[in-house]
């Protein structure tokens, strides 16, 4: 189950938005912000600012100076949430709504001042604001933002990109070019010497079994085999293999993993023990 936001109580019209999603608490106030969430990653906060008022009024009242040492004291990550649009004028002066009688608040701020503010808020105390268009928009950023932290990895920059053939489909030698030049000083043009002078077939082999890699965490019959037949110097797959049979097979393993808690190989151990 994901963890629920905690609101403050200023924040009426974003916890009614989120309905059930987000419990209204005092708490973020006392660590400086309007939202909190607690992660495996730890406590991110954010301060809610709608725009212009908000922003502006918070920076000459004082608000935000008071609310950032302790965001960043309490918090593992800040972030400050700009909802809304900056708008201005024909005379280059900020839009800050308009009065009863129509008239439009008077204010002496420029784009130049706002970017100042920005930039004071993103280089001086180092937080990062993320912009949202309006209170739907803004919980929509707030629940992606949840899912994403809750995963406790994020390899997604660390991985390589996929091999790509000339032919939008590798090759067996396009994926060995590829996999050379995973080593270190090594480019296309080495790669492709090195092949040549190996009989077109990459010098490197797997050194377990087929069946030893089959039974590695997360590697399904499918990859298994792809990942085998990538190195044409491996032994040849079992005669006996079929990927559909063996999905059929982890499944049953993976059930019976999950009625007795025991990994299926532990369990058939166990029986052969008592027989």
């Amino acid at each position: 189950m994901a963890s629920k936001f905690l609101t403050s109580t200023t924040e009426g019209d974003l916890t009614d938005e989120f309905r059930d999603d987000a419990v209204m608490s005092t708490i973020p106030e006392t660590k400086g912000a309007d939202i909190l969430l607690y992660t495996p990653h730890g406590v991110v906060g954010w301060q809610r600012k709608v725009l212009p008022g908000d922003f502006v009024t918070s920076f000459y009242d004082g608000r935000l100076a008071r609310a950032i040492p302790l965001l960043k004291e309490n918090c593992v990550f800040q972030r400050i949430i700009g909802e809304g649009k900056f708008n201005y004028y024909p005379d280059g002066t900020l839009d800050m709504g308009r009065l009863r009688g129509g008239k439009r608040v008077p204010t002496k701020f420029t784009e130049n001042h706002i970017l100042g503010m920005i930039n004071d808020v993103q280089f001086v105390h180092d937080i990062k604001i993320d912009w949202t268009k309006d209170l739907k928009a803004t919980v929509r950023y707030l629940r992606q933002t949840r899912t994403f932290l809750m995963e406790t990895s994020h390899p997604g920059l660390f991985k390589r990109p996929n091999v790509k053939g000339v032919w939008v489909i590798p090759t067996s030698k396009d994926i060995e070019l590829w996999l050379l030049q995973s080593f270190p000083g090594i480019g296309p043009a080495i790669a492709e010497s090195i092949i040549q002078r190996f009989g077109g077939q990459v010098p490197l082999k797997w050194t377990c079994t087929f069946e030893e890699l089959l039974n590695v965490d997360k590697v399904t019959p499918a990859k298994a085999k792809a990942m085998w037949e990538s190195l044409p110097t491996s032994a040849p797959l079992p005669v006996d293999f079929d990927v559909k049979q063996t999905k059929r097979s982890t499944a049953m393993a993976e059930n019976f993993q999950s009625v007795y808690g025991v990994e299926f190989d532990k369990l058939r151990a166990k029986l052969r023990k008592k027989i």
